[in-house]
């Protein structure tokens, strides 16, 4: 369920479609322009790939964080309250077993 919103943000936001190969492009442009330097095109695609892996992690911690608000809101089970009651039923069949 996260992934699909996740690439639907990141879709909607444009940051999937930045690969390096684009980066790059982008580098280029910018050196043509007299932007950034020649020698500096390998530090500047870095920097940008950086700040993009950077925004990607920050969005992906605050979609994780709206879902499980939004998760709690409602009174959803967690995989946590599934596990935890799965071990108490376990332990109930396994005293009801031994009798």
């Amino acid at each position: 369920m996260i992934d699909i919103i996740k690439k639907s943000v990141y879709l909607g936001l444009g940051v999937a479609s930045l690969t390096k190969e684009r980066v790059d492009k982008l580098v280029d442009e910018l050196i043509e322009k007299g932007q950034v330097a020649k020698d500096d095109k390998a530090k500047a695609v870095k920097d940008i790939m950086d700040k993009i892996d950077k925004e990607e992690k920050e969005l992906e911690k605050r979609i994780k964080q709206t879902v499980n608000e939004a998760i709690e809101s409602i009174g959803a089970a967690t995989q946590n309250d599934i596990d935890e009651l799965k071990k108490r039923m376990e332990k109930l069949e396994n005293k009801l077993s031994e009798k």
